[in-house]
């Protein structure tokens, strides 16, 4: 199964990527401005539309109260869920001048981390990924900084390999920043979690 890409109403910075064709296409409320960014058009529009300031005429919409308990984000997430997505994109996730709607959305990693997927918030040249007992890798031709953030209370088996500060079976804590700021030195490098949720941070 491919990629479940949902475009939120924040920040929708495009860095170029084309959806396949076992990729499903969300926008959630003022996303749907950007319906068409990743090569065609979404698949399903999800939203009360305060944002947008006016109900689509799309054909795959899903209408939803202004007064709700999840953001239009959480329930396009669902929705991609529901389909059996396991690997998320979230455009749009930061920014858009509610400082509250981004903290809401790097929650939301967690939240997809616990259902058993992966999913990162693009942001420009920044990346935000989250993953639970499991491990990502870059390649040697990667630089620049990663930081490294416990999203459960208690993140155990962290080990980080071929950065510059490395880590063995390590805990990691949500309330301490001990990785914060690392960085690529040009080789193979590996991040893993044994029992817990991390957030990964670095630029393309």
């Amino acid at each position: 199964m491919g990629i479940c890409y949902i475009i939120g109403a924040g920040d929708v910075i495009s860095d170029g990527t084309v959806a396949e064709k076992d990729d499903f296409i969300i926008c959630a409320d003022g996303g749907y401005e950007y319906r068409d960014m990743l090569g065609r058009e979404a698949d399903m529009v999800v939203g009360d539309f305060d944002s947008l300031g006016r109900i689509p005429e799309a054909e795959n919409r899903i209408v939803l109260p202004c007064e709700k308990a999840d953001t239009d984000m959480a329930v396009a997430i669902d929705e991609g869920l529901k389909k059996g997505y396991r690997d998320f994109v979230l455009f749009g996730a930061l920014g858009g001048g509610r400082i509250d709607h981004s903290i809401g959305n790097i929650q939301l990693l967690r939240y997809i981390a616990s259902k058993g997927a992966r999913g990162e918030i693009r942001h420009g040249k920044n990346v935000l990924v989250a993953f639970k007992n499991s491990e990502i890798t870059f390649g040697s031709d990667k630089r620049g900084y990663v930081s490294v953030f416990s999203l459960t209370d208690e993140s155990k088996g962290v080990t980080i390999e071929n950065l510059k500060y490395e880590t063995d079976n390590i805990t990691m804590y949500s309330h301490l920043t001990k990785g914060l700021s690392n960085e690529f030195i040009g080789k193979q490098s590996r991040i893993s979690v044994s029992d817990g949720i991390l957030l990964i941070v670095y630029t393309l």
